[in-house]
């Protein structure tokens, strides 16, 4: 009686999870996967708009043809936005996690410089980063004449471009550091203080307690950050591509919308994919093997239970049947080897 009340229960939650969660699952339904899906079918289509409303031309891959072998402007700009994301993103987590760490120190205004970083958040949008950006407003200083960056260039040119636009560009890393910081400062709280004690009896100096305790436990906080500066840039105007996708779609909106959805479909899929970079970096490798051991040993001890459950149900009867037929199976397999031993001896004759 108690299992059929419990089962009753379970599913009267279920029902009643299933309802709130109807709102959302039919916003979702409709502003998320149905455009997602109208997207596809559009990049396989010459769209056009004319008096009678719009014409759907099935054309297969030409719009992808056109974007990667045609237009001479998409694949240039899929690189730049490439670069972009694999040089911003690592610095965006090694200087948010830099800053973090000292704000998170006991000193004086600590609550005003938490405040100062994370200001230009609030205050900044991706227009008036533009603005900002365009009027060369957020160099900070000139890579090009710094000797350490002339030796570089000697050595590498696009190592040096690539130092080139992280330092020319540092103010606008420092205001994608916002979020980060905050997140990294969360992460930092909630390290048990007793791992730095007991490191700290040990003899570990703070080089150590850095390598050893405080980055491996960053690594899922890290992770975090990744995602969200990846496609916090992938919706900015400061990225190359974005303009570019935002005015084909508002310039050739009545004949181009097939080539503007095939476009965007593959910046999504690029996005998607850094993302998967970002997880695959970044994840708790020890954690995931750690829990897939558990798993392995219930599931062994699972098994062992099964079978002492299936010993323990057996009767007297079905046990020595049970017994007698797996020593039928070995018997005739040793009389095999035997004779086949014999065969294989020399004749003495």
């Amino acid at each position: 009686m108690k299992t059929k009340k419990n089962k009753s229960a379970i599913k009267t939650h279920n029902r009643s999870a299933y309802f709130f969660l109807l709102p959302w699952l039919i916003g979702i339904s409709l502003f998320v996967l149905y455009p997602v899906f109208y997207t596809i079918f559009l990049s396989f289509n010459s769209v056009v708009s004319d008096i009678t409303g719009w014409t759907n031309t099935w054309i297969g891959l030409t719009n992808y043809e056109t974007a990667f072998f045609r237009n001479t402007d998409f694949t240039p700009l899929v690189l730049d936005f490439l670069v972009l994301e694999l040089t911003y993103v690592p610095t965006i987590i090694i200087v948010a996690f830099i800053l973090s760490m000292l704000l998170n120190t006991n000193i004086k205004f600590r609550a005003g410089f938490r405040m100062i970083y994370f200001f230009p958040v609030v205050v900044l949008s991706g227009p008036v980063l533009t603005q900002l950006t365009e009027s060369n407003s957020t160099s900070i200083i000139q890579a090009d004449s710094i000797i350490i960056f002339r030796m570089v260039e000697q050595y590498s040119r696009f190592l040096a471009d690539i130092l080139s636009g992280i330092f020319s560009n540092f103010a606008v890393i420092l205001w994608f550091t916002g979020i980060p910081i905050v997140l990294f400062l969360n992460g930092l709280q909630k390290i048990n203080s007793q791992l730095y004690e007991a490191a700290q009896i040990d003899g570990a100096n703070s080089w150590q307690i850095l390598w050893k305790i405080t980055i491996p436990n960053m690594k899922s906080t890290a992770l975090v950050v990744a995602i969200y500066s990846v496609v916090q840039i992938a919706i900015l105007e400061i990225n190359p591509i974005y303009g570019y996708i935002v005015g084909n779609i508002n310039d050739n909106y009545s004949t181009g919308m097939g080539f503007s959805a095939s476009i965007v479909l593959v910046y999504s899929i690029i996005v998607i994919a850094l993302v998967g970079l970002a997880f695959f970096v970044l994840k708790d490798r020890d954690k995931v093997e750690y829990e897939m051991g558990i798993r392995e040993r219930r599931e062994k001890q699972a098994e062992k239970l099964r079978k002492l459950q299936f010993k323990q149900n057996q009767t007297i009867k079905e046990y020595f049947t049970d017994t007698w037929s797996k020593m039928k199976n070995i018997i005739p397999k040793k009389k095999e080897v035997k004779q086949h031993d014999s065969e294989t001896q020399p004749n003495e004759n």
